[in-house]
């Protein structure tokens, strides 16, 4: 029992941290977002000085819950301004070493349009098991870390 125990807690930091980087750049994103509504800056030139971490995102993503994160935003309506801007996040360009990373969360989103379209709301529980959570905890936990950072 402890092993398992031990194990998980460790399953869940790496879920934490790896939210905790998407939020981070979440966060960037938004503060040029208001830095462009003040300084009326050009969108485009904004857009290339911010980069999502997707490597490293994905490399803490071993249980796959921020590829679930995705696919949930792809089947569902953006309803919310954070829904909108991390689904934005995947039009961003992303530096060199990001680009096979992004993709990979891409395909989950795109995974997730197909689960809407075709109305099989399972679908992204089905292609991404190993995260132990459902989607309204990693939403609360984005939530509180947008809100407490």
């Amino acid at each position: 029992m402890g092993v398992k125990l031990i194990i998980l807690l460790g399953l869940l930091i790496g879920v934490l941290y790896c939210i905790h980087i998407l939020v981070k750049d979440y966060q960037a994103i938004s503060a040029a977002r208001v830095f462009r509504l003040i300084f009326k800056r050009d969108l485009n030139s904004v857009r290339h000085k911010i980069n999502v971490r997707w490597g490293r995102i994905l490399h803490y993503d071993t249980i796959q819950c921020t590829r679930y994160i995705f696919c949930d935003l792809g089947m569902r309506p953006p309803n919310s301004q954070l829904r909108e801007d991390f689904i934005q996040m995947l039009t961003l360009e992303p530096k060199e070493e990001d680009v096979a990373a992004l993709d990979i969360f891409k395909n989950a989103y795109h995974d997730g349009k197909l689960a809407g379209e075709t109305k099989k709301a399972d679908r992204c529980r089905t292609k991404y098991p190993m995260c132990p959570f459902k989607i309204e905890f990693l939403y609360e936990v984005i939530q509180y870390l947008v809100q407490f950072h």
